[in-house]
């Protein structure tokens, strides 16, 4: 990883002479045993602290501890993981990838697998605020190259500063060599629909709107897809609590629960695609508004043309429009254990209006058939 200026220590990921302290903290952390046992009821878990403990590097954590708890998560939690695209990847200089946004940890992390396999340099990804707790996610984290962004606030001019300060840390670790992971909006996508804010494209240009800067970054889109939607329900009630028109607002340890869940739940085929950078030769110099629009235009096109379309996201599209439009596209049994999947965790909430929860519930895998190009042709 490359040594940032000083300015950025308030949000930069571990350097490797923090690594040792970070690993000494996680091996006599005691979340760390029920998190291994997840993954294996019969690991060794005092071998396992004694590895951490040898640990003095970043890249040495993530190749060494990082891809193989990984992989077994993988091979728990999903049936299969496929990705397309990385091979195109080029290392010789630093990517901005803007991902959709589907799961707290496992849309990054999945990315750094794929890095990895092909042999690429690990990227920077953005670590929220808001779930910098306890002191293990917080290690966890900076040690795989995780950088801090501050949620949004009502002080607008606190939201400016944290805006140009992460602007200037993204501009100066693409343009030094490092890549960076981010996500298309604040926030996971709740209704199914990945969507770009336009007011991402406007704070990465910040310190420079015009095409060289876009250039610059080479942003390229990311494009991931679960069968099985990580939070699913977890969302549903959510969209379901701000219905109201009122700010939803979390419980105490909300955060962790999500990211506990998205990591641990069944996920079925995932797959994972690597768009191209974006063009900006149409682009006026310096950018218009428009230009800033067609960024993110550009982004979700990827984004959307490159989305793997599953039997669940099918099945949810028919049953939340009464139709049978896709029923050759998906395996009736598939159609039956998804219904009792939402059934099952839609009776969890017997104080919520059923109907309308399990409207928000197929809408979220009914999203991705709305926005694919071909679908609906």
């Amino acid at each position: 990883m490359i040594q940032l200026p000083p300015e950025f220590d308030d949000i930069r990921p571990y350097y490797d002479s923090e690594i040792p302290a970070a690993m000494e903290r996680m091996a006599s952390d005691p979340i760390l045993t029920p998190a291994l046992r997840f993954l294996d009821e019969d690991i060794d878990v005092n071998a396992f602290r004694a590895k951490l403990r040898k640990i003095r590097t970043i890249a040495q954590f993530q190749h060494e501890m990082m891809v193989p708890l990984c992989s077994a998560l993988v091979a728990k939690t999903m049936t299969r993981f496929t990705s397309s695209g990385a091979e195109h990847i080029d290392a010789s200089y630093g990517t901005l990838y803007v991902s959709n946004h589907r799961d707290i940890v496992m849309d990054a992390y999945l990315h750094q697998i794929v890095l990895d396999q092909y042999n690429k340099p690990t990227c920077h990804i953005t670590f929220g605020s808001n779930l910098m707790e306890p002191q293990f996610v917080v290690d966890f984290g900076m040690s795989n190259k995780m950088f801090r962004t501050d949620r949004k606030t009502s002080n607008i001019r606190s939201f400016l500063h944290s805006s140009m300060h992460l602007s200037d840390y993204i501009n100066y670790v693409v343009s030094h060599g490092d890549s960076l992971w981010i996500a298309q909006r604040n926030g996971r996508t709740k209704d199914g629909r990945d969507r770009t804010e336009t007011g991402l494209v406007r704070m990465l240009l910040m310190n420079g709107n015009d095409k060289a800067q876009v250039e610059a970054l080479h942003i390229t889109p990311l494009s991931i897809s679960y069968e099985w939607e990580p939070c699913d329900i977890l969302k549903a009630v959510e969209r379901y609590r701000t219905l109201d028109g009122k700010p939803y607002v979390k419980a105490k340890g909300e955060d962790l629960q999500s990211i506990i869940t998205g990591i641990t739940q069944q996920k079925g085929n995932v797959h994972l695609a690597f768009g191209t950078p974006i063009d900006v030769s149409g682009f006026s110099d310096p950018l218009k508004r428009e230009d800033i629009a067609a960024i993110a235009t550009q982004i979700d096109a990827q984004v959307w043309r490159e989305y793997r379309l599953w039997d669940t996201n099918y099945v949810a599209y028919d049953l939340l429009n009464g139709t049978t439009r896709f029923a050759g596209c998906y395996d009736p049994a598939v159609k039956e254990q998804f219904i009792s999947k939402m059934e099952h965790d839609i009776a969890a909430y017997p104080s919520l209006d059923a109907d309308k929860l399990r409207e928000l519930f197929l809408k979220i895998y009914a999203g991705p058939v709305y926005d694919n190009p071909e679908a609906l042709k």
